[in-house]
């Protein structure tokens, strides 16, 4: 399900330019840790591949990775100058625990993120939320993903200095008001990898992790599937099959059938 996009998508030229510096700078032997951060839906995910695609044109979705364990893996098999976004999947009541273990394996892997000149675009909810090591001093940007209103695209970004002083003045109570921005812009929903395996592998992690049943992950994938890009039953099957589900081509059929019924049900 390998996408391809036509042209490469929008980016704000201000970020294009300060990537572009990245880029440079990492072949004098620096590395590049870039923390994109925002509430859930806001679509920190989908500028974080932007951003991963800018630096790194061979860029993929293997390079996504949504545990600890799988971007300690993801870090030993890199390539020089390569990027690697680490999108943080898990939400609610489990988050503080996760980023527990985000913060351990981060710390753990800097040395061999600067021998390798890597570009690491780490994802979350808040950069509070970072180990202080990291978040003041390792990474070199931040970029705050936020809504006006319902409105979607929209981001702030601060380099390291004013990363620094707003982590250092704004930690105590979360408070992103004491930080001001190099600039600010937009981006389009855009994904740089096939958007319908990045959701298939992102809701695989949530069940690894406990978090959904594989009947609440085959429920939401059929219906995407089925609903935007009109697939068949066995076109489905043959999708998720690689992907580690085993259902039957009817079943799958049920499964949209039954979606379909739940969502007409909850607006009449």
């Amino acid at each position: 399900m390998d996408q391809k996009l036509e042209k490469p998508p929008y980016m704000d030229g201000y970020l294009k330019t300060n990537l572009g510096i990245m880029k440079d700078a990492i072949k004098e032997d620096w590395d590049m840790v870039i923390v994109v951060d925002g509430i859930e839906g806001s679509g920190k995910s989908v500028l974080a591949q932007q951003v991963a695609k800018e630096a790194d044109p061979s860029f993929n979705i293997d390079r996504i990775v949504f545990n600890p364990k799988k971007f300690v893996k993801a870090i030993e098999k890199a390539g020089k100058y390569e990027a690697i976004v680490y999108d943080e999947a898990y939400g609610g009541l489990n988050t503080r625990q996760v980023l527990s273990q985000t913060n351990r394996a981060l710390v753990s892997m800097m040395a061999e993120i600067r021998q390798k000149n890597l570009f690491v675009i780490i994802v979350l909810p808040c950069f509070f939320e970072l180990d202080k090591y990291v978040a003041v001093w390792r990474s070199r940007a931040l970029i705050h993903v936020y809504t006006d209103g319902f409105k979607r695209g929209l981001f702030r970004f601060y380099n390291q200095a004013r990363k620094k002083n707003m982590y250092i003045n704004g930690k105590k109570t979360y408070d992103y008001r004491k930080g001001i921005h190099n600039f600010h812009g937009r981006f389009l929903n855009q994904y740089t990898v096939d958007e319908a395996e990045y959701r298939a592998k992102k809701l695989k992690a949530l069940h690894e992790h406990g978090r959904q049943t594989v009947n609440d992950i085959a429920k939401q994938l059929v219906y995407y599937l089925m609903e935007n890009h009109r697939y068949t039953g066995k076109m489905v099957e043959n999708a998720m099959t690689p992907l580690g589900f085993s259902l039957s081509e009817r079943r799958y059929q049920e499964l949209h059938k039954e979606i379909k019924d739940i969502l007409r049900d909850s607006v009449t």
